[in-house]
């Protein structure tokens, strides 16, 4: 391989490290999976998954996709075959502000009210889309209400709460056209985390009250129904906020990922590009079906596939001597959280920055491979540092960890718990000094995992970006 097309083949893989905002997905990139065909069936009413799980991706290909092509990504013959997806809640301007809505519950609104918000605002979102507006026909005494602008909150709130018999008739009555037309509408909502992302207490509210008011309309409608796109955590807060909450979690579906579908994700990604396409299929062996317009789709990656991609990329091994490791075994080990979860967004990450670092550099690797041990483990420490940006902004206390700098794990529990105990800047809980609850709350969160011994280790893809350090390992890049 000569340098001019391995300089293409990187240019190729560092894309892969795109920011979220830029990681639109497309026909020729998203990955299905029968997980995505459980979550869009009528039944299904919540989408779990954490950050970087795929939860804003589908989100966003179900309302850009057209149906029979989405029908053709997506084999699942019990989607609807051509449903509207309808934007019920976003970070989009038909939406209140996040910032609005969190300051509207700071003067002891009751719960009730929150679930007339949240009817109100689905109603309006009917009539205002053009391809509901037909179904949705409000009354003359909402006309008025529907044309207030939306960031004034209180004011159009505090009238749907005075007409609440009019607006659950004129739900009714939509739902009554739709089934007359035989057509189905699904109301998605999305970014629900940004609201209140620091307290937290809004934000609980809204969550709860939306899938409380859900609950009652997925037993009183067939054709319009919810899709909630969800953190686990959120979900699991909201399952105490009131009663009968549990009965949603068979309502739902968890967005998680083993190792082979994790491989999947990077080689169709990959496979966009012609030059990385010939790459896979001529070098690491990678077999690729032509989807037309859906693009190409990698067949199963199993232990096979995933070993000589990670050979033809970076070589057989990571390391020397007796702790060296297989490359397609380091790359999720290095990945994975406490509880043994990997995000798409992590594998894309890794190989993006890799193939930047790769780039900066004089040396080449050997043969035909395309990256050294050195640029993963450059790669790692820009992956960690970007999932640590994202899990601290929506779990604050997860930046205690900055008290660990310097520090070599494993660490003694008392020391860990000491540490934890003094609050940092922007940690979201400044009066909170007890260690141990943090302690518990990282626990759960799988950015720290207590050993057999009781000594506190902290995975790599959060070590490396908190500046802790480690015995061993592949040699650090300059």
């Amino acid at each position: 391989m000569d340098g001019a097309s391995r300089a293409d083949l990187l240019e190729g893989v560092k894309a892969l490290a795109k920011r979220e905002a830029e990681n639109v997905p497309s026909l020729s990139t998203f990955l299905p999976r029968p997980v995505h065909g459980l979550a869009l069936r009528q039944e299904t009413v919540v989408v779990r998954g954490g950050r970087g799980a795929g939860k804003s991706a589908l989100f966003r290909l179900i309302r850009e996709t057209k149906p029979d092509q989405l029908q053709r990504l997506i084999d699942d013959e019990r989607i609807p075959a051509k449903p509207v997806w309808l934007d019920a809640f976003s970070q989009s301007r038909e939406h209140p502000e996040v910032g609005v809505l969190a300051a509207f519950t700071g003067s002891d609104v009751p719960d009730p009210t929150l679930r007339t918000f949240w009817m109100a605002h689905l109603l309006f979102r009917l009539a205002r889309d053009p391809q509901t507006c037909a179904a949705a026909q409000l009354p003359s005494a909402l006309h008025a209400l529907a044309k207030r602008p939306r960031n004034d909150v209180r004011e159009w709130v505090s009238a749907a709460q005075e007409r609440l018999g009019e607006v659950t008739t004129a739900l009714d009555e939509t739902e009554h056209r739709l089934a007359q037309q035989e057509r189905q509408v699904f109301a998605s909502y999305d970014h629900l985390d940004r609201i209140d992302p620091i307290q937290g207490a809004a934000r609980k509210r809204y969550v709860a009250a939306l899938l409380n008011l859900w609950l009652s309309l997925s037993n009183r409608y067939r054709c319009l129904r919810a899709k909630i796109f969800l953190r686990e955590d959120l979900f699991e807060a909201a399952e105490s906020a009131f009663p009968d909450a549990t009965k949603l979690r068979p309502r739902s579906v968890s967005l998680e990922w083993d190792v082979p579908a994790l491989y999947q994700v990077v080689v169709r990604h990959m496979a966009g590009t012609e030059a990385l396409r010939r790459w896979l299929a001529e070098e690491a062996e990678i077999q690729l079906s032509d989807r037309g317009d859906i693009g190409w789709m990698p067949k199963c990656m199993d232990e096979d596939a995933q070993r000589r991609f990670g050979t033809r990329l970076a070589g057989e091994t990571m390391g020397k001597g007796v702790k060296k490791g297989y490359t397609y075994r380091w790359i999720p080990n290095r990945l994975q959280d406490a509880n043994v979860r990997i995000v798409p967004r992590s594998m894309l990450c890794l190989l993006g920055f890799s193939a930047e670092h790769a780039m900066r550099q004089a040396t080449k690797p050997r043969g035909k491979r395309l990256l050294t041990p050195q640029d993963l483990h450059a790669g790692l420490e820009n992956t960690s540092k970007e999932r640590v940006s994202e899990v601290a902004e929506e779990y604050p206390l997860v930046r205690r960890l900055a008290n660990f700098k310097g520090m070599q794990v494993l660490l003694d529990r008392d020391g860990v718990i000491e540490c934890l105990s003094d609050p940092v800047e922007g940690d979201g809980a400044p009066g909170v000094r007890d260690g141990p609850e943090v302690l518990a709350e990282l626990l759960r969160l799988g950015v720290l995992k207590v050993r057999p011994d009781g000594r506190i280790d902290v995975p790599d893809i959060y070590r490396y970006g908190f500046g802790i350090k480690r015995k061993g390992g592949v040699v650090r890049p300059k």
